[in-house]
């Protein structure tokens, strides 16, 4: 009787703790990633809305710096590769409302369909950015 009275107060203790538990500062939203262009800029993402409607941001090259890491500054962005059949898609964090940052989970293999190139000369100035503008 002792033994299931303990093992009751542990587990109301779990759940109660549980329960109470610290909401995260962070709110992520994940988006499927038609196509992927590479400018010498950054990227340009086309990726599908929650409507079924495709729509596009850019993301720049220095969110994506590994010298951002080193100095201890927070990156605004991160890649990671691989094969998985869910990717290519993107997810984007905000913390306490404010973006930040972007991780892009993209196809290991550089001639997979998801990837594509735009002109050098196409808006580089849509490069120029804080945070992505984003469709929901």
């Amino acid at each position: 009787m002792k033994k299931l009275f303990a093992i009751l107060a542990v587990m109301l203790f779990l759940v109660t703790g549980l329960t109470f538990a610290d909401e995260s500062k962070f709110y992520a939203r994940s988006f499927n990633i038609e196509k992927v262009y590479f400018h010498s800029k950054g990227y340009k993402v086309t990726y599908i809305t929650g409507k079924m409607k495709y729509s596009s941001t850019y993301l720049p090259h220095n969110w994506f710096s590994q010298s951002a890491k080193k100095n201890g500054v927070q990156a605004k962005g991160e890649l990671a590769f691989g094969n998985d059949p869910a990717y290519p898609y993107m997810t984007v964090f905000w913390k306490e409302g404010k973006f930040s940052h972007v991780r892009l989970y993209l196809k290991k293999d550089m001639h997979d369909v998801s990837y594509g190139v735009i002109s050098p000369n196409q808006d580089p100035a849509a490069f120029d950015i804080e945070e992505p503008t984003l469709d929901y």
